[in-house]
């Protein structure tokens, strides 16, 4: 892409925005129509590029024909992202889909490195206060086929993984099947996120989720680590059918509690 612009016929998903407010990363994929359909290609793939909030100095980071998405800059200046170029496949569809989780780069596009070994998917990684990677993960171990997408944890090199809550409900319209799009709240513990359906887009109910409130499922409360924002909205697939009324909200930003 080089001397080239993205222009309209172009598409573009999950800018962020650098500590210095300088520099937007984002993704971006042409979306004019294939032959093929399914089938990735370098002219179809969501890659990664870096920009001035101005608009100047465009630089494309990433290439080839995997699909890569949602960077976040890393205290260390390394970049977070999603991708499918560690390999493997979903388990759940009808033709072979690729497997996306955490990688990392530098802020140049060099040294790409998968970060995770996990065999399902992988979404949205932000960082937390502590400079811990906060992202949702896409688990089945001890979960049902449903409620399976919760928040998760890990090093910025990808050691020790592990969930944020574990009120994994058995009746799967107790909770939200999906959280995500985690942010921390300034000066709290709190983290702000999106409950979204398994089988929808991220999109659905705003949510506060409380890392240090006691997992209560056996008491009764599945939803103890879970305050739900916008009470208007229900719950998508949980508590409304998977194609049923509007999901509203997506991708809150949280300024204070």
């Amino acid at each position: 892409m080089k001397g080239r612009k993205l222009d309209s016929s172009w598409g573009f998903l999950s800018p962020h925005l650098t500590y210095d407010g300088k520099t937007i990363y984002l993704a971006a994929a042409d979306t004019t129509p294939q032959r093929h359909s399914y089938v990735w290609t370098e002219d179809n793939c969501y890659h990664l590029f870096r920009v001035n909030i101005d608009g100047t100095d465009l630089v494309q980071l990433t290439d080839g024909p995997w699909n890569d998405f949602d960077p976040y800059l890393m205290p260390n200046g390394r970049i977070v992202f999603i991708s499918e170029r560690r390999g493997g496949y979903g388990r759940c569809h009808a033709r072979p889909c690729p497997s996306y989780t955490l990688h990392s780069m530098n802020a140049d596009g060099s040294d790409i490195v998968p970060l995770s070994v996990h065999e399902t998917n992988e979404w949205a990684p932000t960082i937390d206060s502590a400079g811990m990677i906060v992202y949702t993960r896409w688990d089945y171990v001890d979960r049902g086929f449903n409620q399976a997408h919760h928040p998760w944890v890990t090093f910025p090199d990808g050691r020790d993984a592990r969930a944020i809550q574990g009120n994994y409900s058995e009746n799967e319209r107790s909770r939200p099947h999906f959280e995500t799009t985690l942010n921390q709240v300034p000066d709290s513990v709190l983290l702000s996120g999106t409950a979204s359906g398994h089988h929808t887009q991220n999109f659905g109910s705003v949510i506060l989720i409380d890392p240090t409130a006691e997992d209560d499922e056996n008491g009764g409360d599945p939803m103890g680590p879970i305050q739900r924002i916008t009470p208007e909205q229900l719950f998508p697939e949980a508590e409304i059918g998977t194609h049923g009324p509007p999901h509203n909200f997506g991708q809150p930003y949280p300024l204070s509690e």
